[in-house]
């Protein structure tokens, strides 16, 4: 195999693995939108920012049913993750639960290869635990 194949398979493995990150099977419909809860975008940031540390445990801690083990295994391979979350849109809530619409743009640099550009919207569910929001998962 040469290099260059190689190189590419490492690439494609540890985008593979961020975007599982994203990924959880479809959920219901919305009900009813609702105005952005300050607090749902505070979330979305601690997650951009706990994956741009490239630490699975940081991860972790705002979107607890993550892969934190393949995860990791992602991250030994990349040198940087940056990661944008904006076009916000609330698409229903309860007052314990949320449906967000958002845009998702993640430019990887792995330790070896060139650098990758991806951009995808995403629905999250995300879940109220005491003051904070936490990610439950993700529709698409």
């Amino acid at each position: 195999m040469s290099l260059a194949v190689s190189v590419m398979s490492v690439v494609c493995i540890c985008m593979q693995a961020v975007l599982l990150a994203f990924q959880q099977p479809p959920a219901q419909k919305p009900a009813a939108v609702a105005p952005l809860d300050a607090a749902v975008r505070d979330a979305l940031t601690q997650y951009s920012t706990a994956l741009e540390s490239l630490d699975a445990e940081q991860v972790k801690k705002i979107h607890p049913s993550v892969d934190s083990e393949g995860l990791k295994r992602a991250f030994r391979e990349m040198r940087e993750l940056k990661v944008t979350i904006d076009s916000v849109k609330v698409l229903s809530t309860d007052g314990s639960t949320a449906r967000v619409s958002c845009r998702v743009t993640q430019a990887l640099t792995p330790r070896v290869g060139t650098k990758q550009n991806n951009t995808v919207t995403r629905v999250l569910r995300l879940r109220r635990q005491e003051a904070a929001w936490l990610i439950d998962g993700f529709e698409r």
